[in-house]
């Protein structure tokens, strides 16, 4: 089949789209043997074709002389890891979808005459203020104790509770493994765990769902803190890191620890508690092991070296097991809140369901079927 030249400059610019280099680019084609014929920009349409859908960037942008204009939505990159990867095409399109819905129900909000929310943006990013007073107010604000924590019988239990409380308040909490509804295009927690939107009407934060359960509770804390400082921000929380230099994110991990294990109560906790300690204070607290482990180091309990290898024995992202039914699942990956309000304008006809649907990246008939069963 004949080849084409296609701009080097186009090969670069989709390669950045992607967060990858030219050569892992045209690795997607698995041609190694014709590999610097396809960096030079020497393609066979039917690999512009490949490439495109692997991609996700329109077939006829290959054939432009230089890189189309452009714009994507962006947030502070927060991330702590060290030259950590370029932010991907999966995550600016599920930013780009979140955005999408946050605009939509700001409008709605609008239309009720919503106040704006006054814990977002309450406390400011000076550390004048303590880690426990800012902790504590939002403890009080989601109107959630110690004792409830405690009561859940699975992480994903106290996932659930704390999610609720935080969609109560106003925030719109998202969890989702995959790009809208699309189960070949999925995230990656190499890349990002979660991002905040501090939003004086309708504060959004995301949680990567190919994360572990006991993985997102502190995810969620993190991004919780972020709202309250009034910072929006993608976050990748390392495990084996000091941070010391990440004073934003690190102020954040502090709060977030102490919303989920406050100090005076872990202490105690680590007095009272049998050996293995760790494990007796991850069941107590419902957080992860890494979390009590971190905790344990920055009270002085535990060494850096104790703590590393507490870390890499549980390391593993768990599989989650099980396929819950696409009526619990789109809530959730939508908000539960959100969608709620969605279903709601579409099932009274405050909106069209072709409408509705496009947002949720659900079918129509999947939007009448959940209004139906009035279960969000």
């Amino acid at each position: 089949m004949d080849t084409l030249q296609i701009s080097p400059s186009i090969l670069h610019w989709a390669a950045n789209q992607c967060g990858l280099s030219v050569d892992a680019l045209v690795d997607l084609l698995e041609c190694p043997s014709k590999h610097q014929a396809l960096v030079s920009g020497q393609l066979t349409i039917k690999q512009i074709e490949k490439l495109a859908k692997k991609t996700n960037i329109p077939f006829g942008y290959f054939f432009l002389d230089t890189p189309p204009q452009t714009t994507r939505s962006s947030i502070p990159d927060l991330r702590q890891l060290p030259n950590p990867m370029p932010l991907s095409a999966e995550f600016f399109d599920t930013l780009d979808d979140v955005l999408r819905k946050q605009q939509w129900y700001l409008d709605y909000l609008k239309e009720q005459g919503a106040d704006k929310l006054d814990f977002v943006g309450k406390f400011k990013f000076d550390q004048s203020v303590s880690i426990e007073t800012i902790a504590a107010d939002i403890r009080d604000t989601l109107n959630l104790t110690i004792e409830e924590q405690k009561k859940c019988a699975k992480f994903e239990s106290f996932f659930t509770l704390l999610s609720e409380r935080i969609e109560n308040i106003g925030i719109l909490v998202f969890r989702n493994s995959i790009v809208k509804s699309n189960t070949h295009r999925g995230l990656s927690v190499s890349e990002f765990r979660g991002f905040a939107i501090a939003n004086n009407y309708a504060p959004i934060i995301f949680i990567n769902g190919k994360d572990s359960e006991s993985a997102w509770i502190f995810t969620l804390a993190h991004e919780l803190a972020h709202i309250w400082l009034g910072e929006s921000g993608v976050s990748n929380i390392p495990d084996k890191q000091k941070i010391d230099d990440y004073k934003l994110e690190k102020y954040c991990n502090q709060i977030a620890a102490e919303l989920l294990t406050p100090k005076k109560l872990f202490l105690s906790a680590w007095e009272k508690l049998p050996e293995p300690k760790i494990e007796a204070l991850s069941r107590e607290f419902k957080v992860s092991q890494w979390v009590i482990a971190r905790r344990a180091y920055d009270l002085r309990k535990i060494s850096w070296n104790d703590y590393l290898r507490i870390t890499e024995a549980g390391g593993k992202i768990k599989q989650h097991k099980g396929s819950p039914s696409p009526y619990v699942i789109y809530p959730i990956r939508n908000s539960k809140r959100l969608t709620r309000t969605i279903v709601n304008a579409a099932m009274s006809g405050n909106m069209m369901l072709r409408e509705a649907a496009s947002l949720l990246n659900i079918k129509p008939d999947t939007v009448m079927e959940m209004g139906r069963r009035r279960s969000i």
